[in-house]
């Protein structure tokens, strides 16, 4: 099933591979990633296995999985295309939209991109904010208010 969803893959895309049951079977390894980098995948999320970790490195196709095993899926299962899956607890569906980074990655719902892209904006005014008072030498003790709450505590 891999090989045939690499066929419809659109650029900018993020493809997402799972298994009924999460398996440390490789589903992916460079052969294949070379093939979803041409395609114009922006990356893969794998509920499963990679394998040629060094090579996905270097081919520089960002990559996110749950394991990392040498032996290989085989090709007799038929599975589902476009259809909705799970990873770690989250339901993720055609069209919704992934965030991934170093830290992880979370999903975003269709319906709810305008609303959450308003929030991140918020939260990154937020942050910047934040980050130049800590930058002047004041503490995140003292800005959030956490000094008042543990040295009332203490008496």
């Amino acid at each position: 099933m891999v090989h045939a969803i690499i066929e419809q893959i659109q650029p900018g895309e993020v493809l997402v591979l799972s298994m009924p049951e999460p398996a440390a079977v490789a589903l992916i390894g460079e052969l294949l990633a070379t093939q979803i980098k041409v395609k114009g995948a922006s990356g893969v999320l794998v509920d499963s296995s990679v394998r040629d970790v060094n090579e996905l490195v270097q081919l520089g196709l960002p990559i996110w999985t749950r394991f990392v095993r040498v032996r290989g899926a085989t090709k007799t299962k038929i599975g589902e295309l476009n259809g909705t899956v799970t990873v770690g607890g989250t339901q993720i569906a055609s069209g919704d939209i992934l965030v991934l980074d170093a830290d992880g990655g979370i999903c975003v719902k269709r319906e709810r991109v305008e609303e959450v892209l308003q929030a991140s904006e918020e939260r990154l005014a937020k942050e910047d904010a934040l980050r130049k008072k800590l930058l002047a030498g004041q503490m995140s003790y003292d800005l959030h208010g956490l000094r008042d709450v543990v040295e009332r505590n203490k008496k």
